[in-house]
């Protein structure tokens, strides 16, 4: 590939990942979750997780910081275009679950190129997502970026869309 091919690619995947960020891809399936513009949970200061998030069983991964553990389960690293792709979300402080908040972002090539929705929870939230056509054959990275007393924990989930 030339240099041309490659930043046209490049132009492309961040176009189609902008409107991951503008459009309303995602609902929630939680009646108790709602969605909020306010601060986010422990934006007094916070930890993140230095362990990197890891999958612990088809599907899953997981992290921790401090006393705070959360985990996030997908259905597939191979989402197809426009299926849902439902999501779940575990977050518990010292073992009981715990307020928190999921924000998404999407990262290719280590970089983040997108975020996306601001939830607010307790214990658990499931979600379902969409992906967009353009996103079909990069290799992509989801991150649940999840903050709970003070902490912050990415689930990196490596997601590559097919049709």
């Amino acid at each position: 590939m030339n240099r041309l091919t490659v930043t046209r690619s490049a132009t492309t995947l961040l176009a189609a990942l902008a409107m991951l960020a503008l459009g309303a891809c995602g609902s929630s399936s939680t009646k108790t979750t709602r969605s909020t513009a306010s601060t986010p949970a422990g934006s007094g200061g916070s930890n993140t997780a230095t362990i990197p998030s890891r999958e612990i069983a088809a599907g899953t991964v997981s992290a921790s910081s401090g006393s705070v553990a959360a985990t996030m389960r997908a259905a597939t690293h191979n989402p197809h275009v426009q299926v849902p792709w439902p999501l779940t979300f575990t977050v518990t402080n010292a073992g009981r679950p715990a307020h928190a908040s999921v924000a998404y972002e999407y990262l290719f090539a280590g970089q983040v190129v997108a975020h996306r929705s601001h939830y607010l929870f307790t214990g658990r939230f499931s979600d379902v997502f969409h992906w967009p056509a353009a996103a079909v054959g990069y290799p992509l990275t989801f991150r649940a970026v999840i903050r709970s007393a003070g902490h912050t924990v990415n689930l990196d989930y490596p997601v590559q869309v097919v049709r």
